[in-house]
This record gives structure tokens, sequence and C-alpha cells, in this order.
């Protein structure tokens, strides 16, 4: 018996919304993602990495430890919520199977938007006079839409060649 989300999801196909179906399939994993990440980066830096020293690799590193500590936590947050995207995605959004070729584009598409275009564009908005917060969800407006793009036309692109690394 399907569950009552995968119910919801596939009458909306039998809808004239059925072109942003998938778009509001990816939303609603991104969601989960979201608080995934807070999630586990709160519980690695409040319970896991709480007592944890990184002063020697930050003195090594020329940083403080305190970064080192952030750094260490987000990057656990973005390698548990990517995987748990790339599932999700796979299952319920694009109905793919797994392939280590899919995953590793996925990762490649959240790294480009999430450590590169996100804050490019946060650091824009803010030399513009918008506040942290509104280059934030500016950065979400524009974020959001091009991971689904890089997602459905390249991380999961349907055909042969898709699997072979052949372009078409």
């Amino acid at each position: 018996m399907r569950n009552p989300l995968d119910r919801f999801f596939d009458w909306l196909e039998t809808t004239p919304l059925k072109p942003f179906v998938q778009f509001l399939r990816f939303g609603f994993v991104g969601v989960l993602n979201t608080l995934i990440q807070y999630g586990i980066e709160q519980l690695c830096y409040y319970v896991i990495f709480r007592d944890v020293s990184f002063d020697g690799i930050g003195l090594a590193l020329g940083v403080t430890g305190e970064t080192v500590r952030v750094f260490v936590v987000t990057a656990i947050g973005f390698v548990i919520s990517v995987t748990h995207a790339y599932f999700w995605n796979s299952l319920f959004v694009f109905r793919e199977g797994l392939s280590l070729r899919r995953y590793a584009r996925t990762v490649a598409s959240y790294a480009l938007t999430g450590l590169v275009v996100s804050p490019l564009i946060k650091r824009a908005a803010q030399g513009l006079g918008f506040p942290f917060w509104a280059a934030s969800l500016l950065s979400l407006l524009i974020t959001v839409p091009l991971n689904f793009v890089l997602n459905k036309f390249w991380a999961f692109r349907k055909g042969k060649a898709a699997e072979t690394g052949e372009t078409p």
C-alpha cells in the first residue's frame, strides 16, 4: 500500500499542476534536508564535539580551533543531508535507481550551489545593502531552482548516455 504523501503527489500529477509536481517533490525533500542538516550540525556542535579541542589543528592551519570545529560540523551535516537528498531524489523525485555516478553528481551539484553560488550571491546582496537574513533568502530563491535544474538535467538525466557518461 502506498503512503499518503505518495498518493497525494500521484493525485497532483493528474491535475493541471503536473509539470510542477517534480519541483514540488524536490522542494519537499529540500525542506527535510534543511532540517536534517540543521539538526546534525547542532547535535555535533553542542553534544558530540562539545568538549573536543580543535586548537592544534587550527594552529597548524592558521585559524582558530573554533573555526575548525564549525567547518567539521558543517561538513558532517552537508554529507549526511546530501546523502539523504540523493536517496529521496532518486526514489521519490526523479524515480531513478541508485547509482554511484548519480550520487557523485548530486554531491557536486549541491557543493556548487551551496559552497560557491550561495556565498557569492549573499556577499553581492550584502554589498547592495541587504541584511544577511535577506541575502540568505535571496540566495535560496536562486540556488533552489538552480539545484533542481542541475539534478534533473545532469545528475538524474534519463537515458543510456547518463549512465555511461557520454554527452548526448
